[in-house]
């Protein structure tokens, strides 16, 4: 599975953290970061079910499904370079259903050029809205994506869920 994710990042003209030139700042604090956790995803659901369990709310369940919409929607924004929740008319809840996750629920954080995980978090966290789905009590289902564009920037996507 992590191979396909490779290769379609590759051909739509994405990167990997691992891809970005070592000499630059932002890939050597990816590879921190990376180094220590095994993956660039799993920091972020770390640090998201920290800050839920500090909010009194109970961890998120890392869902494939929801992963798998997260990382397509990342490798899209990067290669296009831009961020956006919609693109082509296409919003998170359609990306969900593609990746086969029926939801009673759905949200979703994106950000970009964040040099780590945490800091993404950090980020979101100091964004009423963002921080809003990241605490949600509706939901109980996480994903998580992060592509880099051509210029070694990282696009960073969170999907929140809840089945029916």
């Amino acid at each position: 599975m992590r191979t396909l994710l490779l290769l379609a990042l590759l051909a739509l003209g994405c990167r990997t953290p691992r891809d970005v030139l070592p000499n630059h700042e932002l890939s050597q604090d990816l590879g921190r970061e990376v180094a220590t956790s095994g993956s660039i995803e799993q920091p972020v659901i770390n640090r998201t079910n920290a800050e839920r369990k500090a909010a009194g709310l109970r961890p998120l369940i890392d869902s494939p499904q929801l992963a798998e919409a997260a990382r397509r929607h990342a490798a899209d924004m990067a290669r296009r370079d831009k961020l956006a929740h919609e693109v082509d008319g296409r919003t998170a809840a359609d990306r969900v259903k593609v990746a086969g996750f029926e939801y009673r629920s759905v949200g979703e954080n994106i950000a970009w050029n964040q040099p780590t995980p945490t800091a993404a978090v950090d980020d979101w966290m100091k964004s009423s809205g963002h921080r809003k789905n990241l605490l949600g009590k509706e939901f109980t289902h996480i994903g998580v994506g992060m592509a880099v564009n051509a210029k070694g920037e990282p696009y960073w996507v969170q999907v929140f869920g809840t089945p029916r």
